[in-house]
């Protein structure tokens, strides 16, 4: 749906066309490296925006503070994986606010960033009509907080919601059922080196359920490239993290450090929440469910058109077991890796695609396609199959040191062969490479190898994979060997 014009608008000039073609791939990458806090800017900045759709409730006929009571909220109680099918579920927590309460004189983004450093051990939310994306055949909502239960429990000792004690544009406090009393892990931003003061985390009892109606979901912001994680597993609770943006530059160490000294139970990110190709942005809202089967990660991935955020589709609804018992870290790391190498291959198949334009006659892309295109790609197509179904930290480490070698000696080999073929002394002998090609086209040819050589001796995430993979398997040995406790006598 996004790789055309909105058909809603009169679309842009010829002049702005590139730009506009861009932007998609370049709010993705900002998705990728910047995380949530990027976009949560950008949905800000959008909310505002006239093209956002922010504004339509009143010119259909809804009245923008309209709630939706229960009838939506039992369908999500009732059937969270049916809800989350037929109807789109935003989590722009601050544009629902101010939907709900447009004349309201609170600073949504500051009440919102109070919801994750407040201290606020209880959370209340509401369904909202989502005007910006509802037609026929998909409702839309937004989870918005029910800031009136938050006054009304917080309001006399915090200094942003006092004023609004009283205050005539807020809600009344409606029954307790009509809200639904769900636990939130708060989304926090930066560098994640200090995870008990820089990761949001809660404390989550494992009969959640028994608080009222929602009290069996655990909700969060929007992921993006964030991640679930579960620690501290005991029989009354576990404590649910939201780890932004763990593939960052500044965030992999610690999240690799995060998962080598608290040994997850579970990990849920992108490499099984987003799917492998779409040409919008994404939002995935994820939440955990006490399900009557136990305890469950729900997902609902939707693609939103770059040039309209009112412009959106479900893509995909994935759920899962939430796992609360030891034994998945090597099977959870081999993914967390996996969806590295597939990115990695992502980038290497772009800058293939370059190369193969600029090798020349027939001839040159036969020769250059054999010695050095394929044996490149066919050895990163393979790395993400050789993690699947690995079920051992030692077995991890096995493999990724036999793929860094492998890499190793493919790089030697390619490389050994251009300097025989491609060099300026070989291509003054007879061969396939002696043809006379303008200078220019072989600067751009011998460029577009070199950069597909520097993205291929990219090491990072084997490195990383060899490092957690060594690591967490001298600590479960550690661990299988330390004296059971003798019980007093």
């Amino acid at each position: 749906m996004h790789g055309h014009e909105d058909a809603r608008s009169t679309g842009p000039s010829p002049v702005r066309r590139p730009v506009r073609e861009a932007e998609p791939q370049r709010l993705r990458s900002l998705q990728s490296t910047a995380g949530n806090a990027a976009v949560v800017q950008m949905m800000l900045r959008r909310a505002e925006s006239p093209r956002s759709g922010a504004g339509r409730a009143a010119q259909s006929g809804q009245a923008p503070g309209q709630v939706v009571q229960r009838a939506p909220a039992d369908e999500l109680v009732d059937d969270p994986q049916a809800f989350l099918s037929r109807s789109a579920l935003a989590l722009d927590f601050t544009l629902g606010i101010k939907s709900r309460m447009p004349e309201l004189p609170l600073d949504q983004a500051q009440f919102v960033h109070r919801m994750s450093t407040a201290g606020w051990d209880r959370h209340w939310f509401v369904l909202v009509p989502d005007s910006r994306r509802s037609r026929e055949g998909m409702p839309a909502y937004l989870l918005t907080p029910a800031v009136e239960k938050y006054v009304a429990a917080y309001g006399h000792d915090d200094p942003l919601l006092a004023p609004l004690v009283g205050h005539a544009a807020l809600l009344p406090v409606l029954p307790d059922q009509q809200y639904l009393a769900s636990s939130y892990i708060p989304y926090l931003t930066g560098i994640t080196s200090n995870p008990d003061t820089s990761v949001g985390h809660a404390r989550v009892p494992r009969d959640a359920g028994n608080q009222g109606p929602g009290s069996e979901f655990v909700f969060t912001a929007t992921m993006n490239g964030c991640a679930f994680a579960v620690t501290g597993v005991n029989e009354d609770h576990f404590t649910a993290w939201h780890y932004q943006s763990p593939s960052a530059a500044s965030n992999s160490g610690p999240a690799r450090e995060f998962r080598q000294d608290r040994s997850p139970t579970d990990w849920f990110g992108t490499e099984e929440y987003e799917s492998a190709h779409q040409s919008g942005l994404f939002e995935t809202t994820n939440m955990l469910w006490n399900s009557p089967a136990g305890w469950q990660v729900l997902s609902q991935e939707t693609h939103v058109n770059a040039f309209d955020m009112g412009d959106a589709k479900i893509a995909g609804v994935r759920s899962r077991e939430l796992h609360l018992d030891p034994g998945q870290g090597p099977a959870y790391t081999a993914r967390i890796y996996g969806g590295l190498a597939r990115d990695q291959f992502k980038r290497l198949t772009r800058l293939l695609q370059q190369a193969r334009k600029a090798a020349g006659a027939k001839a040159h892309l036969d020769a250059l396609e054999k010695s050095v295109f394929k044996p490149l790609e066919i050895a990163m197509a393979s790395e993400p199959l050789e993690l699947d179904g690995v079920d051992s930290f030692d077995r991890l480490a096995r493999v990724a040191s036999a793929l860094k070698q492998r890499r190793a000696d493919i790089l030697d080999d390619v490389r050994l062969w251009g300097e025989r073929n491609l060099g300026s002394r070989a291509m003054t002998h007879s061969g396939v490479f002696n043809s006379r090609l303008d200078e220019e086209k072989l600067l751009v040819r011998q460029e577009g190898i070199d950069r597909l050589l520097t993205e291929f001796s990219g090491f990072s995430w084997l490195n990383g994979l060899l490092d957690e993979a060594v690591s967490r398997s001298v600590s479960s040995a550690s661990e299988q060997q330390q004296p059971a406790a003798q019980s007093p006598a």
